[in-house]
């Protein structure tokens, strides 16, 4: 009897263990994704157009086309930052449907960078993080 409830004890034990590893390995690829989309989006090619041919107000008004379809990093960090003082703890995932507009793997970018300079905290809980004001 007793062997019997030891190795239930270490079948559970090596269940648990395996869990965890599991979720660890899935937040360390989230990790790797969100750093090779930073590191394609670095690496883009820049385009040259001809201008020689368009005048100076066709150039600005393709500028601002193109600005207008791209996040403005300033204006999403406003919204993050008054999303998480509305819901001081809320949960990163949750934000994601609060900004479903916006693209998730550049929210995360953002979310991070935003962290690393101290404009709010986060704290791990599961595989997500809590949000707080910094």
């Amino acid at each position: 009897m007793f062997w019997f409830i030891l190795l239930l004890l270490l079948a559970g034990a090596g269940f648990y263990f395996y869990q965890k590893m599991m979720t660890i390995e899935r937040e360390i690829r989230a990790e790797q994704e969100v750093e090779m989309a930073g590191d394609t989006m670095a690496q883009e090619p820049v385009v040259v157009e001809d201008v020689a041919s368009e005048t100076a107000a066709a150039v600005v008004e393709k500028k601002e086309e193109a600005s207008a379809g791209e996040i403005e990093p300033a204006r999403v960090e406003e919204k993050v930052l008054a999303a998480i003082a509305k819901q001081p703890g809320i949960k990163q995932t949750e934000l994601y449907t609060i900004f479903s507009a916006e693209n998730k793997k550049q929210l995360q970018r953002v979310l991070k960078e935003m962290a690393d300079n101290g404009q709010l905290k986060r704290e791990k809980e599961g595989s997500s993080y809590l949000l707080f004001p910094g």
